[in-house]
């Protein structure tokens, strides 16, 4: 009777706690630059919550400064949650400063991007050129001002798309992506990737 109750008391316990803690280490990953995020996820039982997986995975967030990093499995943490809705608005990530941006899926579909952001030139540049380790900025910048204008002024980032994960990584299945009406796909990637390494 005392070592069934024992285990009914640590099954109830977690199921309370453990959600409670991914919430606080996924709100704490995305604000460690500033802004505010509430977290929701769930699972039954919570303890899968532990291996990455369950049946929802939501966050609503705003103000968040985040680091561009080169994960390129990205939707690792995501790919084992039924439901998907993030909203994340006023935020900068990497080269951009985001307006909008939700990603959602119903399992067993697609990720579904939609964002409103913008960039400049020069921030472009500036990534590319970190992340290749092109040489000759100049004739770098000179092209991205040829497609964009000059390196300071606002770029339009607008994308809605339709997305995969192939072995976590983003894949861009249709949808529109334009970078002040120039189609820009990769961007799609390279923005989803920004935001959701963060989560």
């Amino acid at each position: 009777m005392i070592a069934a109750g024992t285990v009914v008391f640590v099954l109830v316990a977690s199921q309370v706690l453990v959600p409670q803690i991914a919430e606080r280490t996924v709100e704490n990953r995305l604000t460690a630059g500033g802004g505010a995020a509430e977290a929701t996820v769930g699972a039954m039982p919570a303890l899968r919550l532990l291996f990455g997986s369950g049946e929802r995975f939501e966050i609503d967030a705003h103000g968040l400064d985040l680091p561009l990093d080169q994960d390129l499995e990205v939707f690792d943490r995501l790919d084992g949650f039924g439901i998907v809705d993030v909203a994340i608005a006023d935020s900068h990530a990497g080269p951009f400063d985001i307006h909008s941006f939700t990603l959602t899926r119903d399992n067993p579909g697609l990720y579904h991007l939609v964002s409103d952001a913008q960039t400049t030139a020069a921030e472009l540049g500036d990534y590319g050129l970190d992340v290749a380790g092109v040489p000759g900025s100049g004739l770098f910048d000179a092209v991205l001002e040829g497609l964009f204008g000059p390196s300071d002024s606002a770029v339009p980032v607008s994308l809605d798309m339709q997305l995969a994960s192939d072995q976590g990584r983003v894949e861009v299945i249709s949808g529109d992506a334009t970078v002040a009406g120039v189609p820009a796909g990769p961007l799609a990637e390279l923005l989803t990737s920004a935001v959701v390494v963060s989560l």
